[in-house]
């Protein structure tokens, strides 16, 4: 059984140039990857499960799988989940995150930060699920070299036993970063129990009209207010009012506010998640902006003054 980690370390911050490489890659040493697509069935969204067994103990916050899909439109997501084994199966879920699907991105690594921060312990398995809508390429490698015990389900049905195979995944002992994408500070849990994340799948470039701050960990159809900074020398700080460890992580020059959604991959929307949709103009003027974005979601079963929590701040540099 795994649990939660609430809070750790004082002042959490990535300055990353490139990406910060996994603390668990499984086959994923090159991009050789089923050419198949799933299935979208009238049960509802797939999940696919793996038993991987870790073979260090481990604090993980995020995870990537190598998948497309280019047949969707609209809003249609993809998620990761880590659960634990129970009996040899798939038994509750620990934690996970979500992103959108963008069909022009092509075949990749992709995913998202998780809602809770989790202890993988030697030599006690877990279960690697990764959750899409239909019409995706399956994050298998024929051929790979790690097989691994594997269990699927529609919709939220029964998890029943499918043949072993080789998953392309990767954990991460950090939050995402990558070129000219960092992020500073740990969220607050919330009284869900949850810990609201922000990251970015695509990068910062210069004319990615497909970019997005991706939001989750959030009570389900709850307000979300964002804080935009434009300060990169900004140092993370306590905010009065809100529950212990409910840090700021960047100035705020400007904010907005979003809801999260209720809904699973198939969409229009994903329970806990707000997209923060932000196309970059095509002008090298802009070369070198730097942005950085924090949200903060109401918690109405907080009970400190100001019912809120925050989440880490995600900070990127246009180029």
């Amino acid at each position: 059984m795994m649990h939660p980690l609430c809070a750790v370390l004082a002042v959490c911050t990535a300055a990353a140039v490139a990406q910060t490489p996994a603390c668990v890659g499984v086959n994923d040493t090159n991009t050789i990857s089923s050419g198949a697509i799933t299935q979208f069935g009238f049960g509802g969204q797939n999940s696919f499960a793996w038993q991987y067994t870790p073979t260090t103990t481990q604090l993980i916050q995020a995870a990537q799988v190598f998948t497309e899909n280019a047949l969707l439109t609209g809003d249609r997501f993809m998620a990761v989940e880590i659960w634990d084994d129970v009996n040899g199966q798939p038994g509750s879920r620990q934690a996970g995150g979500a992103w959108k699907i963008n069909n022009s991105r092509p075949t990749g690594w992709q995913g998202a930060n998780l809602d809770s921060l989790v202890i993988l312990q030697q030599n006690v398995p877990i279960w690697f699920v990764w959750v899409e809508p239909g019409f995706s390429r399956p994050i298998i490698e024929p051929g790979g070299s790690t097989v691994l015990p594997a269990q699927g389900r529609a919709g939220t049905g029964s998890w029943t036993s499918t043949s072993a195979s080789a998953p392309k995944f990767r954990l991460f002992c950090n939050y995402l970063d990558d070129a000219n994408s960092s992020w500073q500070g740990v969220g607050c849990a919330l009284s869900s129990g949850t810990m609201p994340t922000v990251h970015n799948v695509e990068q910062p470039m210069l004319g990615n009209a497909d970019f997005c701050f991706e939001i989750n960990g959030c009570p389900p159809g709850g307000a979300v207010f964002v804080a935009l900074g434009g300060n990169p020398g900004f140092n993370s700080m306590p905010i009065t009012g809100f529950p212990s460890g409910c840090d700021q992580h960047t100035d705020a020059f400007a904010s907005l506010l979003l809801f999260a959604g209720t809904g699973d991959t198939r969409g229009p929307d994903f329970s806990g998640y707000a997209p923060l949709e932000f196309a970059i103009p095509s002008n090298s003027a802009f070369a070198g902006t730097f942005l950085a974005v924090q949200a903060i979601p109401l918690d109405l079963g907080a009970t400190a003054p100001l019912p809120f929590g925050t989440s880490n701040a995600q900070r990127v540099t246009l180029f």
